[in-house]
């Protein structure tokens, strides 16, 4: 949602205003963040159709239409319907990829949001954000989110906003995780750093980010640049082939269950190793790798829970090699072998299933 080419901008904007800021927010966020203000912050103040209309440009450019396209044929598969799902709009918004903040002319924002917004400005001004976040969404999802936290969540830090509660439909609660992970995670993991190594160990975050969501969640695999354990997925499962896959990390594993109210979600996705989240033609199948047997046999526990709330009426059955298969409003079968579960969702889900349980 963030990046947007210049050309976009001088488009939209009719009348650009530079110097529209009050002089004491850059040096509030300069002074809260100890990030110095190598120069000013190019500022434009649009209208509140303008400033929509560049928000949904540079979510098209951050998240093409073929991903949402993906992950809208997941959700549905998943349980999260597309029904009802809210976009919240801010009104102050760091554009990376131009390096420009925009504000929205009125209603305006708060000061705790530029402050916020002019906050990630100077750590792009210090440690440099284009080439490094532009285009990531695309490549590896779980990475992006995690690389996108900890630079929200240093700018928490110096603006005092925290995640709001979460409401609605499930898809909407998904959602709403997800966009706020720099407000909760990356805020917790930045003030964990601050806390045990001062400025200069949260720079380290900011020089080099976390590269998975669960370093974004324990420190410690941050420290230790745990690396995500591979999940190879096949041309073929059973009969179905691969139309498109990508990450799926920790804090969404932790989302999917918090999105249906599930209790326990954080612990029951602690231990995960590696994730993807594939489609094979009609089906979609979530591929997750643990650190332990113990860890993937507490998940495939916490399956029948989600599957209840997801697909109320869902009748299960046996169904081996593996543990679980369901009928009714929804099609779906989970196992787990060794270290290795997975959980697909569709016509043919269970030959799906079965195939790639002996994959990894």
């Amino acid at each position: 949602m963030r990046g947007l080419v210049a050309f976009v901008i001088c488009t939209v904007l009719a009348a650009p205003a530079t110097a529209s800021l009050p002089g004491d927010l850059l040096s509030t966020a300069s002074r809260r963040s100890g990030l110095p203000a190598r120069h000013p912050v190019r500022t434009s103040t649009v209208s509140a159709v303008q400033y929509r209309s560049l928000l949904s440009h540079a979510r098209a450019r951050t998240y093409p239409s073929n991903l949402q396209r993906v992950d809208a044929a997941a959700y549905v598969r998943f349980g999260l319907s597309t029904s009802g799902r809210r976009v919240s709009h801010t009104r102050a918004w760091y554009d990376v990829s131009t390096r420009r903040l925009v504000l929205q002319r009125y209603p305006k924002a708060d000061r705790r949001t530029i402050i916020h917004e002019l906050t990630r400005a100077l750590i792009d001004q210090n440690y440099g954000l284009h080439h490094r976040l532009v285009g990531l969404r695309a490549r590896d999802r779980d990475r992006w989110l995690a690389a996108d936290a900890i630079v929200g969540g240093t700018a928490a830090l110096a603006s005092g906003l925290r995640a709001a509660p979460v409401r609605g439909t499930p898809l909407d609660r998904f959602s709403a995780l997800e966009g706020s992970a720099a407000l909760g995670p990356g805020r917790a993991l930045a003030a964990q750093l601050r806390y045990l190594g001062g400025r200069s160990a949260l720079a380290s975050a900011l020089r080099t980010f976390p590269q998975t969501t669960e370093q974004l969640l324990h420190i410690d695999k941050f420290l230790e640049r745990e690396r995500a354990l591979a999940v190879r997925l096949p041309a073929r499962a059973g009969s179905a082939e691969l139309v498109a896959s990508e990450t799926f990390g920790e804090l969404d594993v932790r989302y999917l269950l918090q999105a249906f109210g599930l209790p326990g979600a954080a612990a029951t996705a602690e231990g995960w190793g590696g994730g993807r989240l594939a489609l094979y033609d009609g089906v979609a199948a979530l591929v997750l790798r643990w650190d332990t047997p113990e860890d993937a046999a507490e998940w495939q526990a916490a399956v029948p829970r989600y599957v209840a709330a997801a697909f109320p009426g869902a009748a299960q059955r046996t169904c081996p090699p593996l543990d679980g298969c369901w009928s009714g409003p929804g099609e779906l079968a989970a196992g787990v072998y060794g270290t290795t579960s997975v959980v697909a969702s569709g016509p043919g889900s269970a030959a799906v299933a079965a195939s790639l349980l002996t994959t990894n």
